[in-house]
This record gives structure tokens, C-alpha cells and sequence, in this order.
């Protein structure tokens, strides 16, 4: 049976290389139109050999063949994978077409609740107030885990919710399973889940800091809610807060129908609203799309400000460096590592602070179900570098991962690794050579793809760009990556033309003004071509079985 069902997967694959320039089943694109994307080079390069990836490929195998076991794959980068619209091409190809089962979704996070973009492929949205940590921040004043970003909250409404099939026309994801990673510093806040408006309470695990929740039913719909133990006291700020709130905007209301009446702009004392006491936080109003927070998810112009906020001043004279103002296109001088602020000092915990209201900080969440299948996770931080991912920003990192222990991961970091004028590509590679080794203490027999940087454009003056030659720079360094770690290499660089081209695709409305970032279109002819390449890498191994089989 076992032989059936591998001539019937050969088959399948050989209808499926016959037709090379064009995506398969819905996603098809002709690529013919255009002629500038060099199809010939849109293969999985092994420098070492593929010896590597047995195990990743055997997994497949035992789930392709025997409809047996889960396969996790990682895909970690920045603002490319932030907008999660090439990853979420991969990904829709991976468990819609080939083998047609979903494992879960993997890790999320509620970004509106951190004011920035939520990935494109699901939304999420938030009450209450929240503040925020990220990795690319120069002040890290959270421990941070995998996805690279924190938020915290006290507000006694507070409430997240994530959408996982908003923009599928059909749904997806069932989820039961979830691992919530977050803590409360004194632990008088615990998160619930709330399914068909019951709350569900996990289990903690403290040596990870995560609860656990099993859903009574799979879910696309994740909604959080954070329960403080001293319920008369959360219920008590909640209901005050909401009485200020009502009795400021009645103040309001007062106020412009009086203006109104006067027929000018005159201020009118109206009756002050009630005073909110110390620590108690007014509530914001949810977000509900992924065009929450202050950027759209393809929003280049918005994203690049976002970024230069995220490059925070307080910081800068600590580290002797001058402030970069990437909004208007200035660069680094170097890719060196030394841009991150860390206190020596322990931090007071909020819960211990006069007068403090109880605070939780959430770091991210794994959805998983029971079955079969892919799960394809994404991971981005706008402007984020390779060592934004190292153990003194990213403490969480490994602990966190230990729970999803990828087999596949795709590396796609280094667009903000090379903006720079002096692109030190030995740094670079020393970089990757630490964040791979804590990949590989959670996983030693991880498959590994490089994937290399766009071709790009900076810019001088207004409106005025000049080819940037560090992306070839780079390109050079992934391959010499590949060689020492016996991983493969998908060489988006080359596939797009080279240097310049990124001018063509933008000509061809596949990429922004920016000439850095791509438009929907062209991220998701980039996943296409990807998931073509990693298909083709893994035809080639089923069609070697049979003589694998006779040798043994």
C-alpha cells in the first residue's frame, strides 16, 4: 500500500514540475509577463549537500505517507514577516494544497495591543491600556521571548482578541490547544480564556511562564480575558473607570452644543468629570482589523517613522551613537551589534510599587491542535537585526521555543542588517553564528534556509535613490552561512534580477516607492516561487526512496 500511495505522490509531482511557471491550483501567476525574474535559479541551493534535511524530510514522509505526525516549521525575519503576507502565502500553500492538513497556527500576538501592524493574515484587537516592549527598541525594559515584543497591562478591562480566519473566505484553523506565555510580578492577575462566553482558566507552568488552556471545541476565535484574584477590587476601578468615562463625555457633549449655541469657539466652563484617582488607567478603544495600530501592514512610509521611534532616544547618549532619523532614508554607519540598552540593575516590579495595581505582561501565544499537518510559524519585528534576536534582548527565546522545536527554520533576517554605509559582513555572519546555536540547543537537527536579502535602493535626497551594493554583499555572506552550516539557500536576491532590479519590480507594480518593501502583489509571487523551490527540494528526495529502500 505504502508503494501506491508513492507512485501516486510521484505522479502528482511530476504533473506538478511540468508546470514551473505557474503556481499551482489557485494562487497561478504567469510568470512570462515578467521577464526580468530569472525562474532558472528558483531552486533550494545546497552548498554541503542536503544530508541535512533528512530528518526534516522523513517527517514529511511519515506525515505525506502514513498521515502520521506534525511538522513545525519557523520563519523568522522583519518587516517582511511582520506584514506576514509572503509567509502567509507559504503557509496557505503548505495546508491547503500539499498535504492539506493544519497542525494549528502556531505562535500569535495581539500587535494592536503594541500600536503596530497585525500580520495579514488574521486580526486582533484590544480594551484597556497596554505599554509595550519591543526588540528593536534601544531600552529593553522587558524580558522578551521568541516573537520579540511584550506588552503589559493594569487596566481592569483589559481584553484581548485575536480573529484567525478573518480574511479566509472559508474557515481554517481549529484550535484546542493554546500555551499563553506571560506573568503577573506578583501573580494576583491570571489570563482566561473565553469560549461561547464561559471562562476557561489553564494551568500554569511556571518554569516556563505560560498557562495552558484546552478548548472544550476547536476554535478560530481567541479571546482573552485577565482576571485579577482580587475580584472586588478589579470590578470596583472597572465600574469607576466607566462612570468617568460617561461623565466626561456628557461634559463634552455640553460643552459643543453650548459652543454651538454661542455661534463661536469661546471655551465654556462645563462641570468638571469625576477625578480618576492614582493608578487607575482609562480604557482605549479596540482595534479590529490588520490595519490596526499606527501602520497599515503594507504601509512602508508609516512603518519606516514607527521604526524611528523604535530607535528611542533615551539610549542614545548611553550609547555614545547619534540618533539615525531612518524616516528620511539616513543609514547606520555599521551593522555593529552595540545598539540595545540593558540595565544591570533588577528592575522594581510594578506589583511592588506604592499604590500599584496588579499587571500582566504577555509575550505570545501557541495555538496548536491534535491533528496531522503543518504548522507554519512567522516571526517579525519591523527594523529588526539578527542580533535583536540574541539572549541579552531575547532572554525567552529558547524557552519558548523549546515548546514548538521547529524542524524547518527559514532565516530571512538581514535587509536591516545591510541598510547600513559600512555593511560589515564578517559581523553579520558572527550574528547569525550565535542566533543559530540557540536554535540548534532547542532543536540540533534543524533544517536550515537562508534566505537572501532583496535587492534595494537608499535614499540620498528627497525623492532621489541610488542602487544600494550591500545587498549582494550579502548575498555572499547567506552562502558562506550555508556552507558552515550545511543549510540550504533560496537566493531571492539573484531570482529577482540582481542589482537594480528592484526598480523593474517596482515598474511592474510589484514593489513600493520605497524600493525596499514589496507590494501585496509581490510578496505573494515571492511565496509562490518559494513554496515552488522548497516542493521541488523535497520531489527530489521522495524520487530517491525506492533506491533508498533497495539499498537497505
Amino acid at each position: 500500500m505504502k508503494h501506491v500511495l508513492l507512485l501516486i505522490a510521484l505522479l502528482a509531482f511530476s504533473v506538478f514540475a511540468k508546470d514551473m511557471q505557474t503556481a499551482p491550483g489557485a494562487y497561478a501567476i504567469d510568470l512570462t509577463r515578467y521577464d526580468f525574474i530569472d525562474t532558472t535559479l528558483n531552486v533550494i541551493q545546497y552548498p554541503k549537500g542536503n544530508a541535512a534535511f533528512t530528518p526534516f524530510f522523513n517527517k514529511m514522509d511519515t506525515l505525506v505517507f502514513e498521515n502520521r505526525g506534525q511538522v513545525r516549521i519557523l520563519h523568522i525575519g522583519g518587516s517582511h514577516l511582520q506584514a506576514d503576507v509572503i509567509s502567509g502565502r507559504i503557509r496557505e500553500h503548505f495546508i491547503k494544497e500539499y498535504p492539506g492538513a493544519s497542525a494549528g497556527r502556531g505562535f500569535v500576538f495581539p500587535y494592536s495591543a503594541a500600536r503596530t501592524n497585525t500580520p495579514a493574515s488574521y486580526a486582533s484587537s484590544y480594551k484597556g491600556i497596554w505599554d509595550m516592549n519591543k526588540n528593536v527598541q534601544r531600552e529593553i525594559k522587558k524580558p522578551l521571548g521568541l516573537l520579540g515584543i511584550a506588552v503589559s497591562t493594569s487596566d481592569p478591562r483589559s481584553e484581548i482578541t485575536l480573529l484567525l480566519d478573518k480574511y479566509n473566505s472559508e474557515p481554517i484553523w481549529g484550535e484546542t490547544k493554546l500555551r499563553l506565555f506571560g506573568y503577573s510580578d506578583a501573580g494576583d492577575v491570571v489570563p482566561v480564556l473565553r469560549v461561547d462566553s464561559t471562562d476557561i482558566y489553564g494551568t500554569l507552568d511556571s518554569a516556563s511562564q505560560s498557562y495552558v488552556f484546552t478548548s472544550p471545541r476547536p476554535i478560530d476565535t481567541i479571546q482573552i480575558a485577565f482576571r485579577w484574584i482580587d475580584s472586588l477590587k478589579q470590578a470596583e476601578i472597572a465600574q469607576f473607570i466607566t462612570d468617568s468615562l460617561l461623565q466626561d463625555s456628557i461634559a463634552r457633549a455640553i460643552e459643543d452644543s453650548l459652543k454651538k449655541a454661542k455661534g463661536d469657539t469661546t471655551p465654556i466652563k462645563v462641570p468638571e468629570p469625576a477625578k480618576i484617582p492614582n493608578n487607575v488607567a482609562l480604557p482605549e478603544v479596540a482595534r479590529d482589523s490588520m490595519f490596526q495600530g499606527e501602520c497599515d501592514v503594507l504601509d512602508t512610509t508609516c512603518l519606516l517613522r514607527e521604526e524611528a521611534k523604535n530607535k528611542a532616544r533615551s539610549c542614545a547618549e548611553r550609547l555614545n551613537k547619534p540618533t539615525v532619523n531612518y524616516a528620511e532614508g539616513e543609514l547606520d554607519s555599521t551593522n555593529y551589534a552595540n545598539e540595545h540598552c540593558i540595565t544591570d540593575t533588577v528592575a522594581v516590579p510594578d506589583s511592588v510599587k506604592k499604590n500599584a495595581r496588579p499587571r500582566f505582561t504577555l509575550t505570545g501565544i501557541l495555538t496548536e491542535s491534535n491533528n496531522p499537518g503543518i504548522t507554519y510559524t512567522g516571526v517579525g519585528i519591523n527594523g529588526a537585526k539578527v542580533h535583536d534576536y540574541f539572549e541579552e534582548v531575547c532572554p525567552l527565546l529558547e524557552k519558548q521555543l523549546a515548546y514548538y522545536k521547529p524542524d524547518l527554520v527559514i532565516f530571512a533576517i538581514g535587509i536591516n542588517d545591510a541598510n547600513v554605509q559600512h555593511f560589515n559582513d564578517k559581523q553579520f555572519k558572527d550574528d547569525y553564528d550565535k542566533l543559530i546555536a540557540r536554535i540548534k540547543n532547542v532543536n540540533p537537527n534543524v533544517a536550515i534556509i537562508f534566505e537572501t536579502n532583496n535587492d534595494m535602493y537608499r535614499k540620498v535626497k528627497k525623492k532621489r535613490y541610488v542602487q544600494h551594493p550591500n545587498g549582494d554583499v550579502a548575498r555572499k555572506a547567506f552562502f558562506a552561512l550555508a556552507d558552515k552550516h550545511k543549510a540550504g539557500v533560496w537566493d531571492k536576491f539573484s531570482i529577482m534580477g540582481g542589482l537594480g532590479s528592484m526598480a523593474k519590480w517596482e515598474k511592474a507594480d510589484l514593489a513600493k516607492a520605497d524600493k525596499v518593501h514589496f507590494k501585496l502583489s509581490g510578496y505573494n509571487l515571492l511565496g509562490d516561487l518559494f513554496y515552488k523551490a522548497i516542493i521541488q527540494s523535497y520531489q527530489e528526495h521522495i524520487a530517491n526512496l525506492p533506491a533508498e529502500k533497495r539499498k537497505e
